[in-house]
């Protein structure tokens, strides 16, 4: 039986990043064979990544790529278990990867072989469920984003100009980022009420409805009448859902009253083509 030294625990946890008992233990059975007990290690950190397949996954990082033309960019959440991961090289340096492939648009890499590989080894080295959520990447005229401190709230925005010359205009370009604010504050589900969801509209005027019935002061009141309280009630659904219709979170003004005054004096007719807001963990 070969023996076993401190170095060699360490050099293999190193190599690893293996707890050292763990360490230990592999080498004892490879009888100090430093490759056999990598293998070992790998063998059984497999099988530990696989049993963590579906455990919850609350935290992690959002992380974001943009073109030095503001033309250009991509947003990626990858999740794990605890927050102390979140802050490993390790899952940082697989973050940055997977970035870069989210930038790069081919999003088929990302059910490849060799990523799924790459995630089996992550997991196993991190002994937590890592999982990439969701990917988003944009072109337009302009696009902004905006990562909230705590790298878990992020926003894409892309809008489209009349004037394709104006894509560097100052007041745009700040618009673009005001406007990634507003989405990372309010969490709008839609840019305006022709795209917001039938179904979502819907569930909530039950909501609003079945909140009617159970008010006393309603007693009395028949189906019709509650019907036409519920559809006036529309308009609450659409300030809070929409990102046009919203109140502006830094003055006295509606969003589209916002985007209307930039387009005057940037001469431009402006439009918010698309936006994704990703978010890990309860809602902020």
């Amino acid at each position: 039986m070969a023996e076993i030294t401190a170095k060699m625990v360490a050099d293999l946890r190193k190599s690893t990043g293996s707890p050292m008992m763990d360490c230990k233990k592999a080498l004892s059975e490879s009888n100090g064979d430093f490759e056999e007990a990598v293998k070992i290690l790998r063998e059984k950190g497999m099988a530990k990544a696989a049993k963590r397949i579906g455990n919850e996954t609350n935290h992690g990082r959002i992380f974001c790529r943009v073109s030095d033309d503001n033309k250009t960019a991509s947003m990626l959440k990858l999740t794990c278990e605890t927050e102390p991961v979140r802050n490993t090289q390790e899952f940082l340096n697989f973050g940055e990867k997977m970035s870069a492939i989210a930038f790069g648009g081919d999003f088929s890499k990302f059910e490849s072989e060799e990523i799924n590989a790459e995630l089996t080894e992550i997991r196993a080295k991190l002994g937590e469920n890592i999982t990439i959520v969701e990917y988003e990447r944009m072109q337009g005229d302009v696009v902004s984003h905006y990562i909230h401190s705590n790298l878990k709230v992020g926003v894409l925005i892309k809008l489209s100009l009349g004037d394709k010359s104006k894509s560097s205009n100052s007041e745009i370009i700040e618009l673009a980022k005001n406007l990634t604010l507003q989405i990372a504050s309010l969490a709008p589900k839609s840019v305006s009420s022709d795209d917001l969801d039938p179904e979502f509209i819907k569930g909530e005027l039950e909501i609003i409805k079945a909140q009617l019935k159970e008010d006393p002061k309603n007693a009395n009141k028949p189906d019709n009448i509650l019907e036409k309280i519920v559809e006036g009630r529309k308009g609450k659904i659409f300030a809070e859902s929409c990102l046009l219709e919203q109140e502006y979170v830094k003055e006295k003004m509606f969003v589209k009253e916002l985007i209307s005054s930039v387009e005057k004096s940037a001469g431009t007719t402006i439009k918010v083509e698309k936006f994704v807001r990703f978010q890990i963990g309860a809602q902020q």
